[in-house]
């Protein structure tokens, strides 16, 4: 994706069109952040508008000489940890969209050898209670440490550290269970 300086600073002085084409370059990169932190695609695009407005209206403090995604990604971070404060109930989802450094990291926070399909995964993660989910995703995917998830989500260090556990119990028992199924209709296809 290639964001030039003209683009943002036509978006500073205010050029419609510029802003119109700003949004069109962020919009998947925005998506994808957003349908991770909410189950509803409405949800999600809802949270991309307001994701956009805030760098619209933040634009000015962007220093050029620095990459803008890293930013942009920790505008809507924050926009959405926010959101999550406010209303106490998140509906997580977590979507890996092809990138297999995120379905690496996931795997190795699981501790687990079972080669799935990042689809499968998905299903296991969506089924999480919600603030495990979101705190397995901060972790296993963004990369914050617990203290950092804990100052987002209002929580303390150790109850980051026991939803991160509480995931990864859940997901273990979900990746037995597929395992034994798998392993069943491997025997069952084999007599």
């Amino acid at each position: 994706m290639q964001i030039d300086a003209i683009l943002i600073r036509n978006c500073t002085n205010g050029n419609r069109r510029a802003c119109n084409q700003l949004y069109k370059l962020l919009f998947s990169y925005l998506m994808n952040i957003c349908i991770r932190y909410n189950r509803n695609y409405d949800e999600a695009g809802g949270a991309v508008n307001a994701i956009f407005l805030k760098i619209i209206s933040n634009l000015i403090t962007y220093d050029l000489d620095k990459p803008l995604l890293p930013w942009v990604k920790t505008i809507a971070l924050n926009h959405l940890t926010d959101e999550f404060r406010k209303s106490k109930s998140l509906h997580s989802i977590i979507s890996f969209n092809g990138d297999l450094n995120k379905f690496e990291n996931v795997r190795t926070a699981l501790d687990s050898q079972t080669s799935l399909a990042a689809k499968d995964l998905h299903k296991m993660l969506q089924a999480l209670p919600q603030v495990s989910q979101k705190v397995f995703n901060l972790y296993a995917i963004d990369g914050f440490n617990h203290r950092e998830i804990g100052e987002m989500l209002d929580m303390s260090e150790g109850t980051s550290k026991w939803y991160l556990h509480e995931a990864r119990v859940r997901l273990q028992q979900m990746l037995d269970e597929e395992h034994n199924r798998t392993n069943s209709i491997r025997f069952e296809k084999s007599r």
